[in-house]
């Protein structure tokens, strides 16, 4: 299977490299990319030949994080008619985002993260992104 944003690759026996593949933003996260890993990490938790994955960023950093020239409209014009539907719908809009980086908590494999230069954002260790691994 072939995604826009990632690059799944058989690493070694067993084991499957699936790389943030942007390199061009800095592998900013925009809306291909919290569609597809969902569909990828759904698709390796069903994979019985795959016993681990490894998770990296093309390029010279990991993640600069959300990629707000293309995301910025999705959570500043969020619709509602009044503070309280609006902030619902933020909710909502956040909750759907959150299942990219749930998806790595509900795979049954074992997900390593290789970070290595700026992890920003979604990508950082401590907020419950990409590199808690």
């Amino acid at each position: 299977r072939s995604f826009e944003t990632l690059r799944v690759t058989q690493e070694r026996d067993r084991v499957l490299h699936v790389e943030l593949h942007r390199p061009e933003k800095r592998n900013a996260m925009n809306v291909a990319f919290w569609r597809e890993m969902v569909e990828c990490f759904q698709d390796i938790g069903q994979d019985s030949s795959c016993h681990a994955v490894v998770i990296s960023g093309a390029g010279k950093i990991f993640t600069a994080g959300i990629d707000l020239v293309e995301m910025g409209s999705e959570f500043l014009a969020v619709e509602g008619k009044d503070v309280a539907r609006k902030a619902w719908n933020l909710r909502q809009k956040i909750r759907e985002y959150q299942e990219t980086f749930s998806v790595l908590e509900k795979c049954p494999k074992p997900v390593i993260a290789a970070v290595h230069g700026a992890c920003v954002g979604g990508g950082e260790l401590g907020s419950g992104g990409l590199g808690r691994g």
